[in-house]
This record gives structure tokens, sequence and C-alpha cells, in this order.
């Protein structure tokens, strides 16, 4: 898709919007990008065609930029937190916008989200939303421990902590109210089985499966809260996938206006069926894309980038989108030792340059401190890359660990080894 002379604004420069904004670049869009933070926390400003420091939550502001630079289109990506924002700046400004009130609060609110599958038959972890601490003490006692308890409106893993005893619970109720906007909290049975995600691409309001991976988690060992470490495609899951569920998500997703866009739900699974816990609606962190488009030759991000500036994906070619991947492919992320500063980084090059990875993406730099144990901000870095059977994927896997260097001030390693 040829998009000579489109404008894009990207609202939010972290890292992720490097390789965004390069794709962007590379289909012949002139890039903009505003947030309010220096070039450390956002460093795709520095390869962007332009950039400024304007607050996109300030509607009237972000209106006004797009009117002076005569933007054709803008997105967002990476965190739930931004997409009402995109919605509403959109709106304002008579841009194309791929969600609305309904799908974007459901894929921002996990209760919504739970409720909306419910509706159209799509399993769900067993649990409850709670404004109360009596509601959540009342679920412990009839359905026992271990528990996972996380804000119904946050992401990232922040504020999610597991629940073992009574004596806990207080403690962990009140941890995760603390990172929900409303004091809502859902309380769920803890799943101790193997987890999954999926990946749909939407063409107006046809999903279409797009691929479907095994997730591996990193739990913290203080509090239970959890991230992806990893993740493999295809699923060994992928045909009950197809068999049990995909008709229900897919009936889910058109009952609730999805569109035009791409939907990356997770669910977990064991002998019974599948449980969704959340989902994304937006660019995730574990760039699917980047895996579909070397399997398949569909980039749903290009797509997206399309969508923005035209108000249509007529490159979409739905006959050529499969979930069978040719190749054994994944995603790793690479975690450092919470709460360390980083002062030295080196390897990335070598890793880019390996054979078999497909991506890489620089999660934190030197300056930086490393995130909270069990969230995405104690990724320093993640690579996509495929192999040709799963015995040489984990040696790829293991050489690229070895490639990455980061060091603190005091010469101590920060790759946490897991």
């Amino acid at each position: 898709m040829d998009l000579k002379g489109k404008k894009l604004l990207i609202l939010g420069g972290g890292p992720d919007m490097v390789g965004v904004t390069k794709l962007a670049q590379s289909m012949g869009c002139e890039v903009h990008i505003i947030d309010y933070y220096d070039t450390l926390r956002s460093p795709a400003k520095l390869v962007a065609d332009h950039s400024a420091n304007v607050n996109f939550f300030d509607t009237d502001a972000a209106v006004a930029y797009i009117r002076e630079h005569s933007i054709d289109g803008v997105m967002t990506g990476y965190t739930d937190s931004y997409l009402h924002q995109y919605l509403k700046v959109c709106k304002a400004a008579g841009l194309p916008h791929y969600g609305d009130e309904t799908s974007f609060g459901i894929a921002t609110d996990k209760m919504l989200f739970k409720q909306a599958c419910l509706k159209s038959g799509v399993g769900v972890i067993p649990g409850t939303n709670a404004y109360d601490f009596e509601t959540v003490k009342q679920f412990s006692e009839e359905n026992g421990y271990p528990l996972m308890l996380k804000p119904v409106d946050n992401s990232g893993s922040r504020g999610v902590i597991k629940c073992e005893s009574p004596e806990k619970l207080q403690e962990c109720y009140e941890y995760a109210r603390s990172f929900s906007r409303t004091d809502n909290v859902i309380v769920e049975r803890f799943m101790d089985c193997d987890s999954i995600g999926i990946v749909y691409q939407l063409a107006g309001e046809e999903p279409y499966l797009a691929a479907v991976c095994d997730r591996d988690i990193y739990q913290a060992k203080s509090d239970g809260s959890a991230i992806v470490s990893g993740t493999r495609y295809p699923s060994k899951y992928q045909q009950r996938y197809i068999a049990e569920a995909d008709a229900a998500m897919r009936k889910m997703l058109k009952a609730n206006g999805f569109r035009d866009g791409m939907v990356s739900p997770m669910a977990f699974v064991d002998d019974k069926g599948f449980y969704m816990c959340e989902m994304c609606y937006r660019p995730s962190g574990g760039h699917h894309f980047t895996l579909i488009e070397d399997q398949n030759g569909i980039n749903g991000l290009a797509l997206l980038i399309e969508f923005a500036v035209t108000g249509k994906t007529e490159s979409y070619d739905p006959t050529r989108e499969t979930p069978n991947f040719k190749d054994c492919c994944g995603m790793i992320h690479i975690m450092g030792v919470p709460g360390k500063e980083i002062a030295h980084v080196s390897g990335i090059e070598n890793i880019w340059a390996h054979e078999n990875v497909l991506d890489v993406c620089q999660e934190l730099f030197v300056g930086q401190t490393i995130g909270k144990d069990g969230t995405t901000a104690q990724e320093l870095l993640s690579v996509w890359l495929k192999a040709p059977d799963w015995d040489a994927f984990a040696l790829v896997v293991e050489e690229i660990k070895s490639m990455l260097e980061v060091y603190d001030s005091e010469n101590n390693s920060l790759v946490l080894k897991s």
C-alpha cells in the first residue's frame, strides 16, 4: 500500500512505537508523534519526521496540532490507557477511528469483557467484580484458595496479585484496588493450567482467525503477579480452539461492534474447556503481526496504519489469512532484576544480526530503572524469531539470551535468570 503524501499522527512515542514509525515511513507516510515525555521515555520521537511535547490528553491541544499540520489520520497502541482518548481525539478532529465506546469499553474493562463473553457463550474464568471487601470475602468462602485479584481497568499485570490464604485477603484486595481508577476489583479462581493467545484480524465487522499461540508465563515470587515471558506459534491447542471456542468468540466480536483492527484475546485452557481472561483491541506487546507477516504475508499493523490515514483497508486479502504457520515461531521477553538502574547495555546488534531473528524491541535504556517484578515494566528486550523445529528454536533462544549484556553501575548483571 503506497501512502505517499499521507500524514500520520501517533499518540505516544514509547519503545514499541519505533517500529510503528519506521513501518509507516516505509509505506510513504510522514510521521508525527506527540506526548509530554522526553526521548528517553519516548524514543520513537527520535525517528519520527516531526515530534512535539504536546499532552494529547488535552483534546483541544491535540486537535489544534492536527489542524496546524494537516494530519490525515491518528493511531496509538501498546497501552489500554490511551484508547479512549484516541477515540475522543479522532472524533473531535473528524478522522477515522477503528473502535467505539462499546468495543473499547469491553477491551479495557475486564468485567465488561467477561459479561460480553458470557452473553455469546464464550467461557470465562469463574469470578466476580467487587467494589467492597465483603464481596471478595464471600467469593473466597465459596470458592477457596488460591485466588487472583486484579483491578478491572488496568493492564500490563499492574495491580494483579495472588492470594493464598484468608490472612492475606484484605491486604491483597487493597493492593489490587489501589491500581483501579474506579475502586473496582475482580476476584477470580487461580488458574493453574496452560495459557494461550488468539489473534483475529478484522476487515469491516468480519473477524478472521490469524494465529493461536501458547504463552509461557513468568510469575513474581513476591505476590504472584504474572506476565508473558514467551509465546510459541502455532499452539498445541489450535485445533481444539477452532473446534470448541472460535465460533463463540467471533459471535462476541460481531455482537459488540469490533471492526477494522486487530483483536488479541487471552485464555487459559484445561481438559474441560477455554477460559477467557482479557483481550487487547490494539497493537499489543506480543507483536503478533511480525510473525503473521513472516508466515502469510499479512501485516495487521500495516493495515491499521492504512486505516488510520484512509479509513479503509483495501489492501487486505482475507483468503491469505491462516493460523497454520509453516515454521516454529515465537517471541521472548528478557526480564531484568526489579528496582535496579541500568548503566550499560550491549549485544543488541548481535541479536539483530542472528539469522533466525525477525525483529527486536529494546524496552528499557541506560539511565532507566527496571520496574516491578511480574509486570511489563520489568522487560528489558523483546525478540521475535523462527526456526524449522522446536529443538532448534530452543537453541536459538539460549543463543539470544547469552548475547544480551545489561549491567548496573557496579558491573552486576541485571538480566534475570529464569
